[in-house]
């Protein structure tokens, strides 16, 4: 969620590239006082808002003792969506015998995972509202496990800095307006809180079973028999299922969006995915903020060197500790002339390229790592924990961001009902910031679709039929509301992708994002910047996206266009 958004217009000139850079690192992780609130309701949009998404209900109303009407749910995954995925249908109305989960990681509260998920998350309004649709008591559980953040700075060096958000009383609610700040946790502490309420209130009733099932790698989804199969080696194979509804929440690399294009007819679903090459990144972990910083503050720092071409961004996290992420290029032979450069190169340090054999290089001595972020980063001067820190980044496989475009977020009607979410949907590799929160409304519209359209009748001779055109009913409805969205997240976030806007349009374009990014709408100059109007509001990404036509060359889509091709598509 850290890594910075791009310039919608394609111009790639250091001035306005360091502009929308400070932007993009402020609001992705949601620094702005928002306040819970609904959208206005003359607006008119076709995605629902976040604020307007529905609060669940405790009670358990199945409409039918017939149960074969139950449900039998799948969910690959087990990070933030299919976790709020999971409380949803926990307390929804929703006749529901079975929740399997699936995750190949190991449980977040172990510390065995620490290495898959030491980066930071910012939960802004959106992803706070959908949590909330759950109850507030969820929200609290989350809240306490993060924290509260709204000031940021930019560190030029060592010397000098400007305070670009400094909200002394930021770490509380705001008894005046209800607004909070945003919270910044780190994905295994957001896992973990979400993981102990579901622990503790699925032990509280007995209606249904939800089963978490840790290092259990998805290797095939047979939409043909509706069945999961568990395991890498042949010789441990597991089949799980059949399941009536089987959910994706397994990220980019999604196995049930493969599972999508394997079994889907010809030229209906179709998904790209493609690496945000040459930009790349690496996350440590510290128990401590920087001695030398504000340790209640979010920073940007600047290397004292900017051929060094790497910049750091500090956040601080709950309990006094920080968090650290290491931005820059992929190294490569072809930029490093020489032996002494690539020595002096704290990129070619820190960034190799993924996919090599690691035994073919001498690994990177954690001491030369640290001297090198330290002469560079002299902030970071005296952190306690930094050798270790060093140990993590050179154990650290070099992330390279990934991003995920689909023309429909579930199955055809035809096939076992099957629904992508969040990433393994719509990525963005971090550029809008909005990764994990989109996410987690993805989810929330997903049972909000279910509870308005399965309802099972009391008497039915085809029970199975009837279960499943049903089923089929909701993943319509949830694909009709949320690929508009996705795609206007992409746009959003990728600009024109690498087309460049007419010279008039440009120049206007590069004017209006400087004064945006300059007044940030105070004195009636210019509006909110683009990430601030995305961290800090519920207004439906494809509203913001057709308000911001001028700086795209092509028109996005009416609500008609979606309407009828998704319609085509899911027959």
């Amino acid at each position: 969620q850290l890594l910075p958004m791009t310039m919608n217009t394609h111009v790639h000139r250091p001035l306005m590239i360091l502009s929308v850079l400070l932007v993009s690192l402020l609001a992705s992780l949601g620094f702005q006082t928002d306040k819970v609130r609904p959208l206005h309701p003359h607006r008119q949009h076709t995605s629902k808002p976040a604020t307007q998404l529905k609060q669940t209900s405790s009670s358990q109303d199945t409409n039918t003792n017939h149960p074969e009407w139950d449900l039998n749910v799948a969910i690959a995954g087990a990070g933030p969506s299919a976790l709020l995925l999971a409380h949803r249908l926990l307390k929804s109305n929703l006749p529901i015998s079975n929740i399997d989960m699936f995750e190949s990681r190991a449980d977040p509260r172990s510390k065995q995972s620490l290495g898959g998920r030491a980066y930071a998350l910012g939960l802004g309004m959106r992803g706070r509202t959908a949590i909330r649709t759950v109850d507030e008591e969820l929200w609290t559980s989350v809240k306490t496990s993060g924290f509260g953040c709204e000031r940021f700075r930019l560190h030029f060096n060592s010397k000098w800095n400007i305070k670009l958000r400094d909200d002394e009383s930021s770490s509380t609610i705001n008894e005046e307006d209800g607004s909070e700040p945003s919270v910044l946790i780190y994905q295994t502490d957001l896992c973990g809180a979400l993981l102990d309420e579901l622990d503790r209130r699925s032990a509280m009733q007995d209606s249904i079973v939800v089963k978490v099932h840790f290092n259990s790698t998805i290797t095939h989804v047979d939409l043909s028999t509706s069945e999961i199969t568990i395991g890498k080696e042949s010789a441990h194979l597991k089949t799980k299922g059949p399941y009536d509804l089987i959910v994706g929440c397994d990220g980019a690399n999604s196995i049930v969006r493969s599972a999508l294009e394997l079994y889907s007819p010809p030229n209906t679903f179709i998904a790209t995915q493609r690496k945000l090459y040459p930009g790349c990144f690496k996350v440590c972990r510290l128990d401590k903020m920087p001695p030398l910083m504000d340790p209640k503050s979010v920073a940007l720092v600047l290397p004292e060197s900017m051929k060094t071409g790497v910049t750091a961004f500090v956040e601080p996290t709950v309990g006094g500790g920080s968090c650290i992420l290491f931005a820059g290029r992929m190294s490569s032979e072809e930029s490093i002339t020489t032996d002494e450069d690539k020595e002096s190169s704290l990129s070619s340090l820190l960034f190799s390229q993924p996919n090599v054999n690691e035994e073919e290089d001498e690994p990177t001595d954690s001491t030369v790592l640290e001297e090198f972020i330290v002469a560079q980063f002299p902030l970071l001067k005296d952190t306690p924990g930094m050798k270790e820190a060093a140990r993590q980044l050179i154990s650290q496989r070099t992330n390279v961001a990934d991003s995920v475009k689909c023309n429909i977020f579930s199955s055809s009607s035809s096939m076992t009902p099957i629904a992508i979410c969040g990433d393994a949907a719509h990525a963005t590799g971090g550029v809008s910031g909005q990764g994990c929160n989109s996410a987690l409304v993805d989810v929330a519209v997903l049972v909000d679709c279910l509870s308005e359209y399965y309802h099972p009748p009391q008497d039915s001779a085809e029970i199975s039929t009837a279960k499943k055109e049903m089923l089929h009913k909701c993943l319509s409805s949830y694909s009709q509301k949320q690929v508009p969205e996705g795609a206007a997240l992409y746009d959003l976030s990728f600009g024109n992708d690498g087309k460049t806007l007419p010279i008039f349009r440009n120049v206007r374009a590069i004017i209006s994002n400087a004064v945006d990014s300059i007044f940030r709408g105070r004195l009636g100059i210019g509006k909110q910047p683009l990430q601030t109007l995305l961290a800090s509001s519920v207004t439906p990404f494809v509203e913001i996206r057709r308000e911001r036509q001028k700086y795209y060359i092509e028109e996005f889509p009416s609500d008609g266009w979606f309407k009828e091709s998704l319609e085509k598509l899911y027959l």
